[in-house]
């Protein structure tokens, strides 16, 4: 019971981290662009029921005074956006513990009193720093999740009448216990009680274990405890009375059954030995018959009214349950393996429309984490000049996958037309957004390079930078003009830029599924252990190819994460100029 509903809680805890963390790549794109960050925090709130509200602060810089919008949803189910500037948040004990350690952070749950709603809700805050170029925090992403639906999934776990259970965010604040003087009676217990001091100092430490028998006499317990993973301990106590008592009532009762069961077949036993011997013979041999595969054996006529005739229409009942689950897992597994059939045929249709025809100086790759997935690439060279472009849907599977051929449709259509690189992407949005009746998006970066010059135009909708590598020189991510990505919003003007580069510089595109690879322990594989890998000798030598630039930044993540699995589609793009 522990370890079910531990699951049961972090499944939603993972699944509000995941949607941070989306919201922060779009913030980081946006960053200077107050208006769209609005517009970012209100769509958030207005589309996740998970989400109770959501916060984007920009702390204090460069004589830039702090400032802070917030969207949550009040209790009428409307949703409320506040917008602040100079308003000394960042001097809160949890924000300046993400500051400090440069990561992100749940806060323990408190009382939402700043809503200045009647009955202040009860949330817990998840808070995912985003960071620049260079490293440094720009703003922080906060997401509310209510604790309400903690608070009844703990008050619905009570294995026996006395039994206890609570989740401990901090020596302060606990989950399950509302009645402060008997708050007050267990820290006083605690603070007397060595072995109770023991029990918190491994609570504390995140362990997983049972103690027996806690305390003495009439207070004995069992107590259960196991971590959340976000610092959180679920524990369950159970009186040792309690849960002997079912057990000591059992023993009585068998005993007695016991001592009349023994009598009766004393008396009976000579008689039914007969009576059984000649049926048990013949369900014997049925059953011998099922075993080796024959589940259509016939079984013995018993007429008798007794435990035999019961045991034969239970043998019946047997075979016949056998017969209709054999048939039913045929079914199933010709059913399986026609979807299995269908999404490789869908995979293979979804790679076919992928170009593989690459030239000398160009070489992409894509991993989807299912079947098909929703990355994309293309290219295409027209009288010495090099298309190329590179994107990813939000999502995964089939949905996504059909999202990356309407984009990638789009954007073969408008990148013929020749016309400037923001033209092309308010096209592209415009023809996605139409089409997007599931609010999904599509981050895309597009580039034309002219081959002789080396003048690159190029513009980014909401995708990680690429990195640059010259040919005399340290790698660098490419800053670009803030653009959101496309299917959100149909009017967005974009815009584009342009950037001369030598010949021999190799450019390196990818998609998020590189830098937020992560191992067991949720490390990120990052953009600094990604620009790091761009300033090796092996990727910067200009002996080597495009195709093995690609396959080591792949081998190199796929190391890094040892074998866990891909949560998300991989596209890497090389290219040399």
């Amino acid at each position: 019971m522990l370890h079910g509903t531990i699951s049961e809680l972090e499944q939603p805890l993972t699944e509000l981290e995941v949607q941070t963390r989306t919201i922060a790549l779009h913030v980081s794109m946006q960053i200077n662009n107050t208006d769209n960050l609005d517009k970012i925090s209100n769509y958030v709130v207005s589309t996740s029921s998970l989400i109770n509200g959501c916060s984007i602060l920009i702390p204090a810089k460069d004589n830039k005074e702090e400032y802070i919008v917030y969207n949550y949803r009040n209790q009428n189910d409307s949703i409320i956006t506040r917008r602040q500037r100079n308003t000394n948040m960042m001097k809160s004990e949890w924000l300046q513990e993400i500051v400090k350690k440069k990561a992100p952070l749940w806060a323990t749950p408190y009382y939402a009193v700043h809503r200045g709603e009647e009955k202040a809700p009860r949330v817990t805050t998840y808070g995912f720093p985003v960071f620049d170029a260079d490293s440094n925090i720009v703003a922080i992403v906060a997401s509310d999740l209510s604790v309400k639906w903690i608070e009844d999934k703990v008050a619905s776990i009570k294995p026996y009448p006395n039994a206890l259970t609570s989740i401990s965010c901090s020596e302060d604040v606990i989950i399950g216990i509302n009645d402060s003087a008997m708050l007050s009676q267990i820290k006083k217990a605690f603070a007397e009680n060595k072995e109770l001091q023991e029990l918190g100092d491994d609570m504390r430490l995140g362990k997983d274990s049972i103690r027996r028998r806690i305390g003495k006499g009439r207070n004995m317990a069992f107590v259960v405890y196991g971590p959340i993973h976000n610092g959180w301990m679920l524990s369950i106590s159970c009186l040792y009375r309690d849960v002997m008592r079912q057990t000591s009532t059992m023993n009585f009762y068998l005993l007695i059954l016991g001592i009349i069961g023994t009598l009766l077949v004393f008396i009976s036993c000579h008689r039914t030995i007969k009576k059984m011997t000649r049926p048990i013979t013949e369900l014997s041999d049925a059953a011998l018959k099922m075993a080796k595969g024959n589940f259509n054996a016939t079984m013995p006529e018993i007429n008798s009214q007794d435990e035999m005739k019961n045991l034969r229409d239970s043998f019946v009942y047997m075979q016949n349950s056998i017969v209709d689950y054999i048939e039913e897992l045929r079914t199933t597994t010709r059913a399986n393996e026609r979807m299995e059939s269908e999404l490789n045929v869908a995979r293979n249709i979804q790679m076919g429309m992928l170009r593989s025809d690459f030239p000398d100086h160009l070489y992409a790759f894509l991993s989807p984490a299912r079947e098909v997935g929703g990355d994309l690439y293309d290219f295409y060279v027209n009288n010495n000049t090099l298309y190329f472009s590179i994107g990813d849907v939000s999502g995964k599977g089939v949905p996504a996958s059909l999202m990356m051929a309407i984009t990638r449709a789009a954007l073969r259509f408008v990148a013929s037309l020749n016309i400037p690189m923001d033209q092309t992407l308010e096209r592209i949005n415009r023809s996605v957004t139409d089409s997007n009746s599931n609010n999904m998006f599509v981050t895309l970066f597009v580039g034309r390079i002219n081959l002789k010059t080396g003048h690159m135009e190029f513009c980014n909708a909401g995708h990680n930078p690429i990195i640059i590598i010259p040919p005399n020189g340290k790698p660098y991510f490419l800053k670009a003009k803030a653009n959101i990505a496309i299917g959100l919003f149909e009017d967005f003007v974009f815009h584009d830029e342009s950037i001369d580069l030598a010949p021999g510089t190799r450019i390196v595109a990818y998609t998020d599924g590189v830098n937020e690879a992560e191992k067991d322990d949720k490390t990120l594989f990052g953009n600094d252990r990604l620009l790091a890998w761009a300033d090796e000798p092996r990727t910067k030598d200009p002996k080597t190819t495009d195709k093995e630039v690609v396959e080591t930044l792949y081998s190199d993540v796929k190391t890094f994460t040892k074998g866990n699995p891909q949560n998300d589609d991989i596209t890497i793009l090389s290219l040399t100029i």
